[in-house]
């Protein structure tokens, strides 16, 4: 019985700490701007699609530079929810790039609610 135990407490022990993987999370703060898919926020050229080629009449992305924060990132934003890095644009790569500020730009279905998002210093969390 003692064998059996021993054997049980190795087993676990083995388990929790030579097993398990940290979800971790890093936390940084960024100026969170809004843009929609039309023709004001992304110009003439605008056509429907983020840079990853994702429909960007679905809201669930945001644009950043992917040197910064690279595409597929997974973002925990306050008062939006999580939202996947699936764009750029230049205002994001100029902040980071000339200034070493994190820049996301939030992407909203209209532009109305991209207006009303306004802009906002809110600490973002990076999932991993």
């Amino acid at each position: 019985m003692r064998k059996f135990l021993l054997l049980i407490f190795t087993i676990f022990v083995i388990t929790v700490f030579c097993h398990t993987e940290k979800a971790t999370a890093e936390t940084l703060n960024m100026l969170v701007t809004a843009y929609c898919p039309c023709e004001k926020c992304c110009g003439e050229s605008s056509d429907g699609r983020t840079s990853k080629n994702d429909d960007a009449y679905i809201c669930d992305g945001v644009a950043a530079d992917p040197k910064a924060i690279p595409y597929r990132t997974k973002l925990k934003i306050p008062g939006a929810g999580i939202k996947e890095v699936d764009d750029t644009g230049g205002a994001m790569r100029q902040s980071w790039r000339k200034k070493g500020i994190y820049h996301i730009d939030l992407r909203f279905s209209n532009h109305q609610d991209a207006l009303n998002w306004g802009r906002q210093q809110l600490d973002v969390e990076i999932l991993k």
